[in-house]
């Protein structure tokens, strides 16, 4: 699937945040509508992995600070 990150992601975070969407198997289409693009939104400190057509959401990934 193709990846649109918020812009408001940083870049040295893309990768890792790529890293973990192939490893949650998400698939090769929206199990909703079929689309086959993901759309990362940054909300708060809350990633939302969701599908860019339709907004069903994959996962979310909460931000902290280390």
């Amino acid at each position: 699937m193709k990846v649109i990150f918020d812009p408001d992601i940083p870049e040295d975070l893309k990768e890792d945040l790529q890293k973990t969407i192939d490893e949650e198997n998400v698939g090769d289409a929206c199990k909703a509508c079929g689309g086959d693009t993901i759309y990362v939104a940054l909300i708060d400190n809350i990633l939302d992995v969701k599908c860019y057509e339709c907004g069903y959401s994959f996962l979310e990934i909460e931000l902290s600070e280390e």
